[in-house]
């Protein structure tokens, strides 16, 4: 976990080290070890670090031999040790033994095509002389986000730092409600954007438009067998995770009691887990389970917990760190996990990002098993009777039924439908179409809110099922390898899960996720706290509609409400 940012001159003037220096102070939490800046002429570039890989050596920015390339880089280059031989072998002098380096020699040895080669978390920016080579992993596990003034280009890892030189504005879509998403590379400050996942950007002279480098497979194999596709999956998830324990420091983990977590913690049996929950009605106290796998593994296990008391200070902590609100309930635990765990480590594993490659999700199980009853001559005579005692869409536009399911207000414009239309588009099978919208909209706020919540106490989040060798594979499965009837979900995740992990978790089908209580605190203990938010939001005049939800748990509209409030007071109107 570390913090870059720079800025590219138009003018040639000289970049100032102070305006240099005003963004890394922004980025300080994410890299408390240490910093650094260097500037050539109209190019700074600045870092923030959390030393993680050869504490000694890895000051940034970092360059070659010759001080003709620099780089400034967040994350972790994986495989940085087969490249470092295959690089030292075409001649290439290393000077550390930091994965950083790798970066300004691939770059020599292969140009922008050195990015198929990397496996890891990373957003880097890289200078040659003359190019600004940024890049993020294909996941978007590490944040970049960049801004292009009449001046000057600005990019950093957090929105904040680029508010040092580019004023605040609000740019909210009017659909932003649907998912709590702009789905697009708009962020909600004017003027600023999100270089998206797998993709790369240069700047020469003009800005280049971003350019995408990986995709995820499209189409699925249909030779796979069964034992087959479950022998490679566990030798991709044994890998994955084992490669993710390289590091100078302890390495420990967040551990739910799910199948995801409890899969990663058989494998790394890391010294220390920890758990959150809840005293609160519903299912939010999974302890249970998380001690099983706990006392399976022979490990220590630190519990976490918050009250309705604890929430109202720790959201405009949240609500600064995450730049953008995020309406997830797990935003609460994620972030007072991160905290407990960095008394102790710098370094956490967790299991993100299984459910939505393979099947976790319980509109997977339904919108599954609707497409195949559709493809049932038999059903094909009761359509209309399915549609008016189940749903007017049932058996129709499969993208439109996932809206539908999805969603967390009615969309106002046709961008939310024809976004999902465009990525259901991409793969023929339903459960991988699902999958990938997910992927590429509710998947990169969790995992905004993971790496924020780590970031905000210098604490390094790794997940290991976001491996793109994982999600390539994934995305290659028929839909009855994760679906199968009777609501099962992650079918072979469970069968690779069997070997290793303790029964009644690899059966389990009452996961509720990492969620919090905050939908019933925020109608009930702290009403008064949101009715007001809510009240000053609607004051605003916001072209959003704004409505008060029925008393519900697991309702997302009053968090993403009173969060969008509290970050109109700390971005818009501290401006």
């Amino acid at each position: 976990m570390c913090g870059i940012c720079g800025i590219k001159r138009f003018d040639q003037l000289a970049v100032e080290r102070d305006a240099l220096e005003a963004m890394m102070r922004a980025l300080a939490h994410r890299g408390p070890d240490d910093d650094g800046a260097q500037i050539d002429g109209a190019l700074g570039l600045g870092h923030r670090r959390l030393s993680i890989i050869d504490l000694a050596h890895g000051h940034q920015p970092l360059s070659n031999e010759n001080g003709t390339v620099w780089v400034v880089f967040n994350g972790m280059i994986y495989n940085y040790k087969p490249l470092m031989e295959t690089l030292a072998r075409a001649g290439h002098k290393f000077a550390t033994k930091c994965d950083t380096e790798i970066l300004v020699h691939a770059y020599e040895e292969w140009g922008v095509e050195m990015l198929a080669r990397l496996n890891g978390q990373f957003a880097f920016a890289l200078w040659d002389g003359t190019r600004l080579f940024l890049a993020r992993d294909r996941m978007g596990e590490k944040p970049l986000y960049y801004a292009v003034t009449q001046d000057a280009f600005y990019f950093a890892s957090e929105i904040k730092s680029l508010l040092a030189h580019v004023r605040a504005r609000p740019n909210i879509p009017p659909d932003w409600l649907v998912f709590e998403n702009s789905l697009t590379d708009e962020t909600l400050f004017a003027g600023i954007k999100e270089l998206q996942p797998a993709h790369y950007l240069i700047v020469d002279g003009d800005v280049a438009l971003p350019r995408r480098y990986w995709s995820i497979p499209n189409e699925v194999d249909e030779g796979l067998s069964e034992r087959d596709a479950i022998q490679q999956l566990r030798e991709l998830i044994f890998d994955a995770v084992t490669i993710r324990m390289q590091s100078e420091v302890p390495v420990g983990m967040y551990l739910s009691g799910g199948l995801d977590s409890s899969i990663i913690a058989c494998i790394a049996k890391p010294d220390c887990v920890f758990t959150s929950y809840y005293d609160a009605p519903g299912k939010f106290d999974e302890r249970e389970a998380a001690r099983a796998v706990a006392r399976y593994i022979k490990t220590e296990q630190i519990f976490v917990t918050l009250s309705p008391q604890d929430v109202p200070a720790l959201f405009e902590t949240i609500i600064y760190h995450l730049d953008q609100p995020i309406s997830s309930s797990s935003t609460l635990s994620s972030f007072n996990l991160a905290r407990n765990a960095r008394e102790f480590f710098k370094v956490v594993l967790n299991g993100q990002g299984a459910d939505e490659l393979f099947g976790g999700y319980g509109r997977y199980v339904l919108l599954h098993h609707e497409v195949e009853l559709g493809r049932t001559p038999f059903f094909a005579q009761y359509t209309p009777m399915a549609r008016r005692f189940w749903n007017a869409n049932i058996f129709g536009d499969p993208a439109q039924r996932y809206l539908e399911l999805n969603q967390r207000v009615a969309p106002r414009t046709s961008l939310p439908l024809d976004t999902v239309r465009q990525l259901f588009s991409y793969h023929s099978d339903i459960v991988a179409q699902m999958g990938y919208t997910d992927a590429a909209i509710t998947l990169q706020d969790l995992i905004k809110m993971d790496d924020r919540g780590c970031a905000h106490v210098g604490l390094e989040s790794r997940s290991p099922f976001l491996d793109y060798r994982i999600a390539e594979f994934a995305f290659r499965l028929p839909g009855r390898f994760k679906i199968r009837p009777g609501g099962v979900t992650k079918w072979i995740l469970r069968e690779v899960a069997r070997e290793f992990v303790p029964l009644e978790i690899v059966e389990r089908k009452d996961k509720m996720g990492m969620v919090s209580p905050i939908g019933g605190w925020l109608q009930r203990d702290l009403r008064a706290w949101s009715e007001s938010l809510v009240a000053s939001l609607r004051a605003r005049q916001i072209d959003l509609t704004i409505e008060m939800p029925e008393a519900n748990e697991y309702d997302r509209r009053l968090h993403a409400l009173i969060s969008l409030e509290l970050w109109y007071r700390r971005f818009i109107d501290a401006a």
